[in-house]
């Protein structure tokens, strides 16, 4: 971190210098999602949205980590801003649970459909988890 903000990274060189490749890196990242996803019936289609109230990635955590997460931990269906911070942040407690590091993004960033963040923790999962069946 300098002066308050993270260094630049892949992403911001993505979205900077290689926009015609960030399809590709979300195709990629929505094949590997739906693999553990349709597991439970569940489909994404739009990364920009479908991880915005952290529903999808507290369930993507347990399909990973291969365990079931209480639904009382989380709002499965949450209503306003604050419930889905709270289920992005308990997404990224389960997340330094499996031994990730602390995700780059802020829970805040996540809800507020900011597409670099999301694709960040998303890509954060895939670097650990692209192997598994």
């Amino acid at each position: 971190m300098m002066m308050g903000r993270f260094e630049r990274d892949a992403f911001d060189t993505l979205f900077d210098h290689a926009p015609d490749k960030l399809s590709l890196v979300k195709k990629s990242l929505i094949t590997f999602v739906n693999k553990h996803l349709n597991k439970l019936n569940l489909e994404v289609t739009e990364l920009e949205t479908q991880f915005a109230d952290g529903v999808y990635l507290v369930l993507l955590m347990g399909l990973l980590e291969d365990y079931f997460v209480p639904l009382h931990n989380f709002y499965l269906t949450p209503d306003g801003f604050d419930q889905k911070v709270h289920n992005v942040s308990f997404a990224f407690e389960l997340m330094l649970d499996g031994g990730l590091k602390k995700p780059k993004a802020r829970p805040e960033d996540v809800v507020n459909l900011d597409l670099k963040s999301t694709l960040r923790v998303l890509y954060n999962l895939f670097t650990k988890y692209k192997n598994l069946e």
